[in-house]
């Protein structure tokens, strides 16, 4: 405790023994007592003792003199003062963290702007190095995945290509050697070798728009789908449904693709009647084709994306396909940071298709 002398006076009778534990009372004349200075926020230093105290003496008349402290209020001056240079300090040191952490965060900030873009465009530009060094080598090493991924699906793409084209080479053989088996079994012979060629052209042009993403635009989805909808409307049964904004960065092309492939399946196996809506749900572009159909078995809900797979409803079926469709679907889809899923709900069987939105200008993923 620190505080101000308040309790002074002199006494006409000498204290026993543990009296000036007892604080005798006051009594005869004031002493007169000195005021501390003040200062700004009451920070001077007092002109007395400090501290928590009872102080006697005895006057040369043989009264007794008593002083002790007042209690000061909150905050003393001791806290004052303590309050004070962690403000002053506060002062100090903020624009310098802040200079910091703008100096760290930008580059962070900027390194997963960049993995987001990746993950939406495989042939978007590579990260700038910038920063301080750790985060100079961790953007050295994100282009080096980027490039070599990049890589890695060409090189896969490129063979599996390659291999696609030498095929039509033997296929070509056959249909030299078709014309010495006997007649009655040449029919059968070219049909198979006529699918086998539709086959390996769709695996070529597959595997064309895949390793050869076009460039993307900022375009409205909404108007995508309300072009889709009007062309699909000449083969009857499409019902267009809450169709609402929604801006993505897309090859336009590629998106029309899988929304036609869709809605074509749709009314295929769907009892010749689709509608067709877009929403915007959790920073996507939702798009949904629902069906009046029986679908596919839930077992077979993933297992009908895979590369030239049909449902048995679909081979029973009696109409041509080569099973690649959805799985240019889901590719494409994926290839702009989305997906394509199929499923049951309580309005039919829907095929949704999920974009995210494009970046505003001034976005960053925090």
């Amino acid at each position: 405790m620190s505080g101000n002398p308040t309790d002074t006076g002199v006494g006409d009778a000498a204290p026993a023994t543990g009296a000036l534990n007892a604080a005798p009372s006051p009594m005869g004349r004031p002493v007169p007592i000195q005021r501390p200075r003040t200062s700004l926020f009451g920070l001077a230093p007092a002109p007395f003792v400090e501290g928590d105290f009872i102080a006697g003496f005895r006057l040369a008349d043989g009264r007794w003199a008593v002083v002790s402290p007042r209690a000061e209020g909150f905050p003393n001056a001791w806290q004052r003062r303590v309050a004070l240079w962690f403000l002053l300090s506060l002062l100090a040191v903020a624009p310098i963290a802040w200079a910091f952490a703008r100096r760290v965060v930008g580059p962070l900030n900027d390194f997963a702007h960049a993995a987001d873009v990746l993950g939406r465009d495989p042939g978007a530009a590579v990260l700038p190095l910038d920063g301080p060094a750790e985060i100079g080598r961790a953007a050295h090493a994100f282009n080096q995945m980027q490039s070599r991924l990049r890589s890695f699906v060409d090189d896969r793409t490129a063979m599996i290509g390659a291999i696609s084209h030498d095929l039509r080479t033997p296929l070509t053989r056959l249909r030299f050697r078709i014309e010495d088996v006997p007649e009655d079994q040449q029919d059968d012979l070219r049909a198979e070798v006529v699918e086998m060629e539709e086959m390996i052209t769709s695996v070529i042009t597959f595997m064309r728009d895949a390793s050869t993403p076009a460039a993307r635009e900022r375009r409205d989805l909404a108007e995508i789908v309300d072009d889709v909808i009007e062309d699909a409307t000449l083969l009857g049964g499409v019902e267009a449904g809450r169709v609402d904004s929604a801006i993505v960065d897309v090859d336009p092309l590629g998106i029309r693709r899988v929304l036609n492939n869709l809605l074509t399946n749709a009314l295929k196996y769907g009892g010749g009647h689709a509608r067709v809506a877009l929403h915007v749900e959790n920073a996507c572009a939702v798009a949904e084709i629902i069906d009046d159909g029986p679908g596919v078995p839930d077992s077979e809900l993933e297992r009908i994306f895979e590369p030239f797979y049909r449902s048995e409803a679909a081979r029973q079926s009696g109409r041509e396909g080569s099973g690649l469709g959805l799985a240019v679907c889901r590719s494409i889809a994926r290839a702009h940071g989305g997906d394509v899923a199929l499923f049951r709900s309580p309005e039919g069987f829907t095929a949704r298709v999920t974009l995210p939105l494009a970046f505003s200008d001034d976005r960053r993923v925090a």
